[in-house]
């Protein structure tokens, strides 16, 4: 059976409560890096500063790109659920179909797996030492 024909296990009362979580982490997203974007200048002249001060700025510029990269990676997933949402396939497992159950979609909202496919998928990911795919990068990952 596929996702579009089964019906949604949500209540419409779950439903309206995991759409409006999720709108309000879109709009705190989107509010943090509008607001963070054109606060932040980057200094391209180190003239008058020692090493130290430069370096630190530097891993301060990194930490600050990683944040909002994770928060931009963020907003396309919640982008995504909200259009589950709206063609009535949000709330069921992307790997074996059934239902995820309402917690966890309260607990993190854009999951799109069930906790057992979620646990065997992780399982599965730290069993593979060697040339193992990150599922949320799609990127090959070494652990050595």
């Amino acid at each position: 059976m596929s996702n579009s024909s089964r019906k949604n296990h949500l209540t419409k009362k779950e439903l309206k409560e995991l759409r409006e979580k999720i709108l309000g982490e879109q709009e705190r997203i989107q509010n943090k890096l509008h607001f963070d974007a054109p606060h932040k200048q980057i200094k391209d002249s180190n003239s008058g500063r020692d090493e130290v001060d430069a370096a630190n700025d530097d891993i301060m510029r990194h930490t600050e790109l990683r944040f909002a990269t994770r928060e931009n990676l963020y907003l396309k997933k919640i982008m995504k659920t909200l259009k589950l949402m709206e063609q009535n396939e949000y709330g069921n497992c992307e790997d074996c179909g059934e239902a995820i159950g309402f917690s966890r979609l309260m607990a993190r909202p854009t999951s799109t797996m069930c906790i057992v496919c979620k646990e065997d998928s992780e399982r599965n990911e730290m069993q593979s030492a060697h040339g193992r795919m990150s599922k949320s990068l799609g990127k090959s990952v070494s652990l050595r």
